[in-house]
Formats: C-alpha cells, sequence, structure tokens
C-alpha cells in the first residue's frame, strides 16, 4: 500500500550538487528529510529559481489510471488514462538557505510551489 501511495503522490527532492548531501530527500510540511539530516525551509529558505522546467510522464502512475479508467469506462476510458495519467512537470531549481548554503534539486512543480510560498510567508 506504501508503494502506491508514494506513486500517486511524490514528495521526492533529488538534491543533485551543492552544500546538501545528494541524493533523495523527501519534503513535508516545509521540512526537507534526507537521512539523518532535516531541514526547516519555513526559516531557512531565502530564495528558489527555476533552473530548467520540463515535462515527465510516470509510467506507473499512467498504467494505474489506465486501468481504473478501463474499469470505471471501458476501452474508452482505458484510452483516456493512457493519455491524461502520469502527466507531471519536473523543476530544476537553485535554492539559496539564508546561512549562505545553497543546492540545486529536481523536484515535481507543486513542490517547487511550495517553496516560493516559504519564501513569501514573513518570519517573526
Amino acid at each position: 500500500m506504501e508503494r502506491i501511495k508514494k506513486i500517486f503522490d511524490n514528495k521526492t527532492v533529488k538534491v543533485l550538487a551543492g552544500d546538501l548531501t545528494a541524493g533523495d530527500w523527501e519534503f513535508n510540511m516545509g521540512v526537507l528529510w534526507g537521512g539523518f539530516d532535516q531541514l526547516n525551509l519555513a526559516t531557512d529558505l531565502k530564495a528558489i529559481k527555476i533552473e530548467t522546467e520540463e515535462s515527465a510522464k510516470n509510467i506507473a502512475q499512467t498504467l494505474g489510471w489506465a486501468v481504473v479508467g478501463n474499469i470505471v469506462f471501458g476501452p474508452l476510458g482505458l484510452i483516456a488514462g493512457l493519455a491524461m495519467g502520469g502527466n507531471r512537470k519536473k523543476v530544476c531549481a537553485m535554492c539559496e538557505l539564508k546561512d549562505g548554503r545553497k543546492f540545486l534539486a529536481i523536484m515535481d512543480s507543486q513542490i517547487y510551489q511550495q517553496m516560493v510560498a516559504l519564501t513569501m510567508t514573513k518570519s517573526t
């Protein structure tokens, strides 16, 4: 069940290079988790800028939507699920922290939007 949840709810941020350990980190509630490290982006993120943006197709998610479409709507649902399911935008962004550290990361566009929102909130 956990695998299915991860397919449909992608919270992975792939750190490519910079001052953080490269690899897969998990973004959850404004916090970036990687191994034993955590980074509270709500207080530590200074700026974030898109470097590249591309569409990506998640095969497992596409097949899941095709099966659901087939069950609910028959063959036309199968075709619609294959055509529309699994489309996501991936963003490569440069992130700058308030302490001067920087890192380059690939993430889902929804995670990027949440991180941008974190830079706009007032810290008290």
